[in-house]
């Protein structure tokens, strides 16, 4: 019904353009044969030089789907369609619109008012036409699951910024065994050295992820175990109030096609969005050549830096509450004293971590 709502919203909608939207064809999978071409070998000549032709042979194979196409899914789906994967689904409900041709990868001021899956196909088939693109104007749920999931693809992107078909989606991949990897918010943030990957229950600084992790475990019981994209930055601004055409305060909902979806109303940089699709289509490309990538540790301490973090927690504490009794205790629940990494203990260290950012 959602999916329904959306079409004719985006027929409807004044101001934009009108689009009927016709059945996709499954093409199948990517064509085995395809870097035999000429143009295609020479177009993916620095990838084969940089995997060899075997592993370049399982990228341009490979099926991924990419769920969500703004700021961060259109820059990833761009880089898995450049570095050669031979089937790409691309799904979004959403449109174009002038305030995201600031992060868009590919859209121009002429696709403002084309949905997002449909501007990115247009698009992609000037750049790489032999990939297979599948484009679906549709919002993911329940419903909706089935026709989106199906075909087992290689991997798929969770680029969705609403907490429930982000939790929805996540839970659909882990029960269908599917290889999946999240990007966590992107908004509000500025400093690119910040962006890491690492799983779900690592990730810190982030009210999203804190959100997916408590509804996964709460709902599905899921503690972990699928990779995210996050910043350990702490957002530089919130949620801004939204203004409609008449510059007042107005209530967001009015304007959603889809209630629950958030409209313009959040602070982003267009580079840090951009950085975390491309840091997405770097660990899927590589995942699927086969090349093992050691990501950066999200705490990278050395033993001497621990003690001295631990030194000034303590008096901290007592500064505040004199006595750093509780601190003592903690310490040595985390394996401080045994000198084990805090990562050896992901969900529990949080606070820990909150302090060395505050420091």
């Amino acid at each position: 019904m959602k999916n329904e709502c959306i079409r004719e919203a985006a027929k409807t909608n004044g101001g934009t353009k009108h689009y009927n939207y016709p059945a996709v064809v499954d093409r199948g999978v990517g064509n085995p044969d395809l870097l035999a071409d000429e143009v295609v070998s020479e177009h993916l000549t620095r990838n084969i030089q940089f995997f060899g032709l075997e592993s370049q042979e399982k990228v341009t194979q490979s099926y991924v789907v990419v769920i969500g196409l703004g700021g961060v899914g259109s820059h990833a789906a761009s880089m898995l369609l450049r570095s050669g994967v031979g089937r790409l689904l691309l799904v979004d409900f959403d449109q174009v619109s002038v305030s995201s041709l600031n992060r868009h990868a590919v859209a121009t001021r002429e696709d403002v008012g084309t949905p997002k899956a449909l501007c990115l196909k247009k698009h992609f088939q000037s750049i790489f036409p032999e990939c297979h693109v599948n484009a679906k104007v549709l919002l993911y749920d329940s419903s909706s699951e089935e026709e989106i999931l199906s075909g087992n693809p290689d991997f798929v992107l969770d680029c969705i910024d609403n907490i429930d078909a982000k939790v929805a989606l996540l839970a659909a991949c882990v029960r269908r065994g599917l290889k999946v990897l999240s990007a966590t918010g992107a908004g509000a943030r500025a400093d690119p050295t910040r962006i890491r990957v690492a799983d779900l229950r690592e990730s810190t600084n982030d009210p999203l992820s804190r959100s997916v992790r408590h509804r996964l475990r709460k709902d599905y019981g899921i503690d972990g175990g699928i990779p995210v994209v996050f910043s350990l930055e702490k957002p530089k601004a919130k949620l801004l109030p939204f203004k409609g055409p008449s510059g007042e305060e107005e209530n967001p909902s009015d304007y959603q096609v889809v209630p629950g979806f958030r409209v313009r109303i959040i602070p982003v940089l267009g580079t840090i969005p951009a950085i975390f699709g491309q840091i997405m289509a770097s660990y899927v490309v590589t995942q699927l050549a086969g090349l093992q990538v050691q990501m950066e540790p999200v705490v990278n301490l050395d033993t001497d830096h621990y003690c001295i973090l631990h030194q000034r927690l303590i008096e901290h504490e007592e500064l505040l509450y004199g006595t750093a009794m509780q601190v003592q205790e903690t310490m040595v629940y985390l394996g401080i004293k045994t000198l084990k990494p805090l990562s050896s203990y992901p969900s529990r260290y949080e606070k820990m971590i909150f302090f060395i950012e505050m420091l």
